[in-house]
């Protein structure tokens, strides 16, 4: 599968964005277990929340962290998650 920048982004039923204070850490749950996230991936699924296409995630980390070029990165990651089942899109 691949993004499609038009459609928005979100995570997939039955999984969870949640802060771990245990581990310092944002984690991905699911009924079958968890993923440990870094502070980017983090960053990027907190805007997967159904009001966000490709292009305005990218946009609004660029604006967040004063950068360019951050398109290639989101975009590989996402592909992951929609890969993983993670996130899903919607039109």
């Amino acid at each position: 599968m691949s993004l499609d920048n038009s459609k928005l982004c979100r995570l997939s039923v039955g999984y969870r964005l949640q802060w771990e204070q245990a581990q310092n850490m944002f984690v991905l749950l699911y009924p079958e277990g968890m993923v440990e996230l870094n502070q980017s991936s983090a960053e990027i699924l907190q805007l997967c929340d159904g009001n966000n296409s490709l292009d305005k995630i990218v946009k609004t980390l660029e604006e967040k962290f004063a950068a360019t070029g951050l398109e290639a990165d989101i975009i590989n990651f996402l592909n992951s998650a929609l890969d993983n089942g993670w996130i899903t899109q919607s039109a």
